[in-house]
C-alpha cells in the first residue's frame, strides 16, 4: 500500500480543472519553463536587506540573536536573488515507468498568459524517488502544442533555481524563430513551488518584522534553522527532496507520462545545471540539448553565487561606459567615471549605503578628483596619493558612516541589478537614472524595471533549499572578517558580498543532505549545445567552457554579456539553435551580441 498521497495544493484549487495522472516509478527530471519577456533568471544576490534589520527584528521578539545568525540573514540575501538519506544514488534507482495518457486542460489560474493555446496537466510521481510506493506529489506541466509539422517534444527551464515555468514558452512566443513552433513545448512547475506541490514554510506574522525591502518577501529575512525546521513540520521529508536531481526526475516521470522516447530541451542559467543533470542520469531519453547562459558544475554552489559579484562589476562597468557614449541623450555624463559618481549619488540619496560601493571604473583624461570627505584611516595610514581608487575609497566609506553602517535596498539599486541581465533594458535603465536624477521623486520607471524580476515566496524557499540541500562547498567562516575590513575600508561592496557569500552563512546550520551528480554527457548520442556570454553578469564566462568540458559539447561564445541568448533579436544565435536542433550540428564557435531593439 502507497503512502498518502500528498494533493494537497491550496493555490490551485478547485480551480483547477486539468487531469491528474500517476507516473509510477521513479527516474524523473522536471523540466520547467518561465519568464519570458521577463528576464532569464539566476536567482542572485541582488536583494539586500538592513545588516541591522534581522538582528533589530530578533530583538523586538525577544528573541537573541548571535552575530553567526546576522551574518547568515545578511549572506542569505546576499545569494538569493547560494549526505544523505533523501535522494539515492542512480544507481539504485530504476528507470519511469509508462504511465496512462495525460490529459491536458485549462492551466492554473494566473500561470499562463490567456489565448496563446497553452494547456495544462497534473502528473503525480513520488515524493521521493528512492521509495516510489510512498507518498506522492503532484506536478503540473503545461504545453503549447506543435503546429503543422511536428518535429518532436523540447522541455525547457528558466533557472533559478525556483523560477516558475508554465509561461515559459506562451510568452517567448514571439521572440523564439518561428521553427520552434515545430514542436510540442512542455514546462514542468518544479517540485516544492506554487501550481505543484508547493513547500509550506510560511509562519504567522508577529508585527515585530521589519519591512523587507522591495521583492523581498519575510523568509529572505529569516534564520535558515529556523526555515527548514517551519518547512520540515508542514509535510515531514518532502524538503530533503527538493534537489537538482530529484527534479531531473521529476522531469523523466514527465517524459514517461508523456508517451515520449526522447525530449530535446533547452536550459537557462540554473536549467543548464539541471539538464546536464538529467543528461546524465538519463542519456537514452535525452535528445538534442541546448544550454544557455551555464552554471560551472565545479562551483556548486556556494562558489557559483561568490562568482557573480565579480562578473557582476565587470557588467557594470560595461553599463556605465553605455550610458556615457549616450551623454547627449540622458545627460548623467560623458565617461564612465562620472556616470559611476551619479549613479553612486543617487543610490546614496535613496538610502542605499555601503551596498552602492562600488570598485569606480577605469578613469578618463577628463576625469578630475572630486572634493575629498574629512581624512579617515586609509588615508592617516598611507597618506594621500590622489589616485582614483582612493578617492573612491573614502568617499566610500563616508556612506557607510553617514549611514549609520545599514542599508536598504532602494529603487536604482534594484533596477541596476535587472539591467544587468540583458542590454536590451540599458535605454530603459539609462532613462528611468536621467528621470531620477533630475527628479529624486520620479522612481516610477526604476521600480517598474525592478519589478520584472519579482518571484513567488515559494520560489525563493525552493531556491534556499536546492543551494542548501547539495552545496559541495566547505564554508569558510573566517572570511566574514576580510568581509568586514572590506566593508570598513570602503572597499567594494562586491568583494564583501562575495567573502560573506565564501563564508558559507547563507545555509548556516543547513548542512547538505545531497551529493551533486557528477555531471558526464559521454553517452549522449548528441553533443549538447552551449551558449555563453562573455560578460555574463549572473553566470560567469568560466561556466561556459567547464559544462561543455563536463558534457562534451559544443560551445558558441556571444560577446556582450546578456544572460540568456537565445531568442534576444540575435539572428546568429537564433539560427545556429535551430540548425542544431534540426540536424545536430553547429557550425560557429563565436557570435556578436544582439543588437539594441
Amino acid at each position: 500500500m502507497r503512502g498518502a498521497i500528498a494533493r494537497s495544493n491550496p493555490v490551485r484549487g478547485e480551480r483547477f480543472r486539468a487531469t491528474r495522472t500517476e507516473a509510477k516509478g521513479d527516474g524523473i527530471p522536471p523540466v520547467d519553463l518561465s519568464n519570458p519577456p521577463r528576464p532569464h533568471r539566476m536567482l542572485v544576490a541582488r536583494r539586500p536587506v538592513r545588516e541591522l534589520g534581522v538582528a533589530a527584528a530578533r530583538a523586538r521578539e525577544g528573541r537573541k540573536m548571535t552575530s553567526a545568525q546576522r551574518a547568515a540573514g545578511l549572506a542569505a540575501l546576499l545569494v538569493a536573488g547560494l549526505l544523505g538519506a533523501a535522494t539515492a544514488t542512480p544507481a539504485l534507482l530504476a528507470p519511469a515507468a509508462a504511465a496512462p495518457a495525460v490529459a491536458f486542460g485549462d492551466c492554473p489560474e494566473g500561470a499562463v498568459p490567456a489565448g496563446l493555446g497553452v494547456q495544462c496537466a497534473v502528473v503525480e510521481v513520488p515524493m521521493n524517488h528512492a521509495d516510489p510506493d510512498g507518498a506522492r506529489i503532484e506536478l503540473t506541466v503545461s504545453r503549447v502544442p506543435a503546429q503543422g509539422g511536428k518535429r518532436g517534444v523540447i522541455a525547457a527551464n528558466p533557472g533559478g533555481p525556483g523560477a516558475d515555468a508554465l509561461d515559459y514558452w506562451a510568452r517567448r512566443i514571439d521572440s523564439f524563430p518561428a521553427a520552434m513552433k515545430q514542436y510540442d513545448r512542455i514546462a514542468v512547475q518544479p517540485r516544492g513551488m506554487r501550481w505543484s506541490t508547493p513547500l509550506d514554510c510560511a509562519v504567522e506574522p508577529t508585527g515585530a518584522e521589519p519591512a523587507p525591502p522591495p521583492g523581498v518577501k519575510d523568509i529572505a529575512l529569516r534564520p535558515r534553522d529556523e526555515l527548514r525546521a517551519t518547512c520540515e513540520a508542514a509535510l515531514p521529508g518532502y524538503l530533503d527532496t527538493i534537489t537538482t536531481e530529484s527534479t531531473a526526475r521529476d522531469l523523466d516521470a514527465v517524459r514517461a507520462a508523456l508517451g515520449v522516447d526522447k525530449l530535446d530541451y533547452l536550459g537557462t542559467s540554473y536549467g543548464t545545471y539541471l539538464g546536464a543533470v538529467y543528461a546524465t542520469l538519463f542519456p537514452e531519453h535525452t535528445g538534442r540539448m541546448v544550454l544557455d547562459s551555464n552554471v560551472n558544475p565545479g562551483w556548486i554552489w556556494t562558489e557559483e553565487f561568490a562568482q557573480q559579484q565579480v562578473a557582476g562589476k565587470q557588467r557594470l562597468d560595461d553599463l556605465f561606459a553605455w550610458i556615457a557614449e549616450h551623454d547627449a541623450e540622458y545627460g548623467l555624463g560623458g565617461t564612465p567615471l562620472q556616470v559611476y559618481r551619479n549613479w553612486v549619488r543617487l543610490v546614496a540619496d535613496q538610502g542605499g549605503g555601503w551596498y552602492a560601493n562600488l570598485t569606480p571604473p577605469p578613469a578618463s583624461v577628463t576625469d578630475l578628483p572630486g572634493a575629498l570627505p574629512e581624512p579617515l584611516a586609509e588615508v592617516a595610514r598611507d597618506g594621500f596619493n590622489g589616485s582614483v581608487e582612493q578617492i573612491g575609497k573614502v568617499q566610500n566609506l563616508t556612506r557607510t558612516l553617514v549611514a549609520g553602517g545599514t542599508s536598504a535596498q532602494v529603487p536604482l539599486l534594484g533596477a541596476t541589478t535587472v539591467a544587468t541581465y540583458t542590454r536590451a533594458f540599458w535605454p530603459h535603465f539609462a532613462r528611468a537614472m536621467a528621470d531620477a536624477n533630475a527628479d529624486p521623486r520620479n522612481t516610477g520607471k526604476l521600480l517598474a524595471l525592478e519589478g520584472t524580476s519579482s518571484s513567488d515566496p515559494t520560489g525563493q524557499v525552493v531556491f534556499t533549499a536546492i543551494t542548501c540541500n547539495e552545496n559541495a562547498i566547505e564554508p569558510r567562516p573566517e572570511l566574514i572578517a576580510a568581509a568586514a575590513v572590506t566593508i570598513a575600508s570602503g572597499g567594494s561592496a562586491m568583494e564583501a558580498r562575495a567573502n560573506l557569500v565564501r563564508a558559507g552563512m547563507n545555509c548556516g546550520s543547513w548542512r547538505p543532505v545531497a551529493k551533486p551528480i557528477a555531471v558526464d554527457g559521454a553517452a549522449l548520442e548528441t553533443p549538447p549545445l552551449l551558449l555563453q556570454s562573455r560578460h555574463d553578469a549572473l553566470t560567469a564566462y568560466e561556466g561556459g567552457p567547464a559544462l561543455a568540458r563536463a558534457v562534451h559539447g559544443t560551445l558558441i561564445t556571444v560577446e556582450g554579456g546578456d544572460h540568456g541568448t537565445f531568442g534576444r533579436g540575435n539572428g546568429v544565435v537564433d539560427d545556429a539553435v535551430v540548425r542544431y536542433l534540426e540536424t545536430g550540428e553547429v557550425g560557429i564557435d563565436r557570435a556578436d551580441q544582439a543588437p539594441l531593439p
